[in-house]
């Protein structure tokens, strides 16, 4: 929940996410969100191996998911679209750098993803989109909606996040592209 916090501060845009603790906290945060909702666990492993619950439309179905995680939780609006991976690490050669490319779980077994050294200008962010499949989605593909000017914008605020916070290591995945715009779903980030 911190990491997103942290998201915020930068201006980059999160989905309404509240914490829960128990039964009646979880239903008067997807009450106050509005369904469908995500129920996760409030850790920061990476939560699709420890059991995340997607598109929960009732309150019979949200307690039943709730009563299956273990502790805090996490309740979120449901956002579907494209996912998409955005990091940063600390290099003892390179210093710090930024990865993005298409994300979700399968991002390590896809491995589509651009690198850049920070400081980042604009125009590394227009390239780094250009050298993934990033591209194809911008451009218009299926029914996916991509708006290039806002990943740029993000980008380029995570990257100053990255600089200024003496972030070493980082995780955003996924942020959902859809056509309400992109926002941040799920955040690690070690200072």
């Amino acid at each position: 929940m911190e990491s997103l916090e942290l998201l915020k501060k930068y201006e980059i845009p999160v989905v309404e996410t509240l914490v829960a603790s128990n039964e009646k906290e979880v239903l008067r945060a997807a009450e106050k969100i509005g369904y469908p909702v995500v129920i996760k666990p409030n850790v920061s492993e990476h939560k699709s191996e420890i059991g995340v619950f997607l598109d929960v439309k009732s309150d019979e179905e949200l307690l039943r998911c709730y009563r299956k995680l273990d502790g805090e939780v996490v309740v979120q609006k449901m956002i579907k679209g494209f996912e998409i991976f955005l990091g940063a690490k600390e290099d003892e050669f390179f210093g710090k750098y930024v990865a993005l490319g298409c994300g979700g779980t399968l991002v390590e077994l896809f491995e589509d993803v651009s690198f850049r050294v920070l400081p980042l200008e604009r125009r590394d962010v227009i390239e780094m989109i250009e050298e993934t499949k990033l591209s194809k989605v911008a451009r218009g593909f299926r029914n996916y909606k991509l708006d290039m000017g806002s990943l740029v914008e993000i980008v380029t605020k995570f990257s100053e996040l990255v600089e200024k916070e003496d972030v070493k290591e980082a995780d955003v995945n996924p942020l959902i592209a859809s056509e309400k715009g992109i926002v941040a779903v799920d955040a690690r980030i070690i200072l």
